[in-house]
């Protein structure tokens, strides 16, 4: 005699998985389009780094590792330190707010610039670049290269 076993879904719970797992895709598209909807023109004020620490706990492999001091070290990358870049951004009309940008565009623009990010894309655009300090004002004459007209006095002989 054998013994044969069947399994069956609930026809509901497929149903509310498919409702929640399309609700988290239309939120990501609509945060998406609503990004590449902001204009803004204005000039850099101050750069952040936020850090954060990623840990996941319910992956399979977590549940393995060696025990060292108390804590587990996992095989694979379950956990580590996350980096998100912002500039803060004062537009023309005053207001000030936070955009994120990429690792890639945080080390090219300085604070000072001036930025615009057009309609229809999420990539901020430098439109002028920050005056170094050391060139702020007006420059200073360059040191003569002739040699002086009169001889050194002292007792330099």
């Amino acid at each position: 005699m054998s013994a044969t076993t069947t399994t069956t879904t609930n026809p509901k719970a497929v149903i509310a998985f498919i409702a929640v797992f399309a609700a988290f895709i239309a939120l990501f598209i609509g945060l998406y389009i609503r990004r590449r909807e902001v204009v803004f023109t204005g000039t850099v004020i101050d750069k952040n780094i936020l850090e954060s620490v990623a840990q996941n706990s319910t992956m399979p492999m977590n549940q393995g590792g060696i025990t060292f001091g108390g804590g587990r070290l996992g095989v694979g990358n379950n956990s580590g330190v996350i980096h998100n870049y912002q500039i803060r951004v004062k537009t023309d009309a005053g207001k000030e707010f936070n955009y994120p940008i990429s690792s890639g565009k945080y080390e090219i623009i300085k604070i000072g610039d001036r930025v615009s990010k057009p309609k229809g894309t999420t990539e901020v655009d430098i439109i002028s670049a920050a005056t170094p300090a050391n060139q702020a004002g007006p420059s200073a004459p360059p040191p003569s290269t002739a040699p002086p007209t009169t001889p050194p006095q002292g007792p330099f002989v």
